[in-house]
């Protein structure tokens, strides 16, 4: 049996490497060259874009690993039937849900890799094309509105979290009926534990909408309840956004009393996703081993068909129910994987013997 593995394995990684391979190459061609780079500013130099789709390829691999272990496991189950080396296999008295063993917990450790690498590879060199695509420092994050935990609302046209400073800062404080009672500007801020060190601003008083007092500063000392680096973490996209990060920003706005919703969804869709490999594998061989011999096409053509199902339910329906509160995160990015799990289970169980 350790042989029959062995070339099993051996056949399978083979064809999941040469497709993965050829899938990203496609990828970055059509999708990034083709479509992503129109949509840069003309300004934007040549080597930022050549950096911008080097620092895009990680999320497009992790994308497009599904598909890639899918494509591998069908052609490989249907050769074999194909060759009678299924059938082979059978009349030795091994059955089908031996056979597909080693590719099946292969897929599992490749989707526990994947996992890891869509977290800590994948989101964070989505961020750098994120910036560079903007055009902004690598170190640096601008135009920022934030807001705090006592319900301020924060401005910083320029956080450098490398030098600790802030470059024009507004802070808007609300009363209860969230009308504009305090209006505090400083052009350079830097902080220490617990305070926030305000230089050459000035402060502005409210009362019904209107200015009931102005005054000046050079320096000046005020509370400070909020991390820096929060305010960073807030200008990212949540698509470059690691676990990490998106846990502490769901944490901090549940302090807040603001809604995690989005942040929820997308903490949950970055745990389930890598698993979708193993679920369409689950799926793709029973059906790459009843349709082998007698339509390898239809076969083909019905599994396509089931995994885009997966991916509607999964990505435009579940996770979009679950952003509009309709559904709950964990529900939603795990539903389709336990759904179509079931049902690979069930097509491998009845899978011809």
């Amino acid at each position: 049996m350790r042989i029959l593995d062995y070339y099993i394995l051996k056949e399978y990684l083979r064809a999941f490497l040469l497709g993965l391979v050829f899938l990203t190459a496609l990828v970055v061609v059509v999708r990034l060259l083709d479509k992503d780079i129109k949509k840069f500013e003309d300004d934007l130099s040549y080597w930022s874009v050549v950096k911008i789709v080097f620092y895009r390829m990680p999320r497009r691999i992790a994308e497009i690993m599904p598909v890639a272990g899918f494509l591998a496991v069908f052609f490989v189950l249907g050769r074999m039937v194909g060759d009678n080396q299924i059938l082979a296999m059978k009349s030795a008295g091994i059955n089908v849900s031996r056979i597909v063993i080693p590719i099946i917990v292969s897929t599992l450790i490749i989707c526990f890799v994947f996992a890891v690498f869509y977290n800590k590879v994948a989101s964070p060199a989505y961020h750098l094309a994120y910036q560079l695509e903007r055009k902004i420092p690598l170190r640096l994050n601008r135009n920022i509105i934030f807001k705090g935990i006592d319900g301020n609302l924060f401005y910083m046209f320029n956080l450098n979290l490398e030098d600790e400073v802030i470059d024009r800062m507004t802070i808007y404080e609300f009363d209860d009926d969230r009308d504009l009672k305090k209006e505090t500007f400083a052009s350079t801020v830097s902080w220490t534990p617990g305070k926030w060190n305000l230089a050459e601003g000035f402060i502005r008083q409210f009362d019904n909408g209107m200015e009931i007092s102005f005054s000046r500063f050079e320096s000046k000392q005020i509370d400070r309840f909020e991390n820096p680096s929060q305010f960073a973490r807030s200008l990212k996209d949540l698509r470059g956004m690691t676990i990490k990060e998106l846990s502490q920003q769901i944490a901090y706005k549940k302090s807040a009393r603001q809604a995690t919703r989005r942040e929820e969804v997308r903490l949950h869709h970055k745990m389930a996703y890598p698993f979708a490999g193993f679920v369409v594998v689950l799926i793709a061989a029973p059906i790459a081993i009843r349709f082998g011999r007698v339509g390898f096409f239809a076969g083909l053509v019905i599994a396509f068909f089931l995994n885009f199902i997966y991916w509607g339910i999964s990505f435009a329906t579940f996770e979009g129910l679950s952003e509009g509160g309709k559904l709950h995160p964990i529900i939603a990015c795990w539903g389709a994987n336990v759904i179509y799990g079931v049902i690979g289970i069930v097509l491998l169980w009845r899978a011809p013997k």
